[in-house]
């Protein structure tokens, strides 16, 4: 489903939580309303830890999440089943925001994907989201770009 993105074009800014730094890493543009219209589920899946004072991951916690981020980055690099549109990093937690059709085999790829890790404690939240808000609202204003 990344086609759904060409350009593959990503975006880091920094934001404040509570008086605690956020780190987002989001695509840049936005897919045709077609393609969100047709992936209009946003799954969230959220690992919470306790960090170092300032909300950010301690260097253990930074590589779990390293590793993790990398087995669903692959998995879903040149899948039709969901599409990683951003992280954000800070507040003693990290979030990764997925778009997609199909929940269900969404969440059977997810899983298939750490089949040899061990259990993350990880919380995942699914929404309907057909105008992609999700990903939009962490976008600058004026970065409207369709892809």
């Amino acid at each position: 489903m990344s086609s759904i993105f060409p350009g593959d074009l990503w975006g880091v800014g920094e934001a404040q939580i509570n008086g605690l730094p956020l780190v987002v890493r989001f695509r840049t543009g936005l897919p045709s309303t077609e393609e969100r219209q047709r992936n209009d589920k946003l799954v969230i899946a959220t690992w919470a830890y306790s960090g170092i004072e300032t909300g950010m991951p301690d260097d253990e916690t930074k590589q779990l999440t390293n590793r993790f981020e990398e087995a669903i980055e692959h998995s879903f690099e040149h899948s039709a089943i969901g599409v990683l549109v951003a992280s954000l990093t800070g507040n003693h937690r990290k979030e990764w925001r997925f778009y997609t059709a199909d929940v269900d085999a969404f969440l059977n790829a997810f899983n298939e994907s750490l089949a040899e890790h061990p259990a993350y404690p990880l919380e995942l939240n699914v929404f309907e989201d057909p105008d992609w808000n999700g990903l939009s609202a962490m976008q600058p204003q004026g970065s409207d770009q369709l892809h």
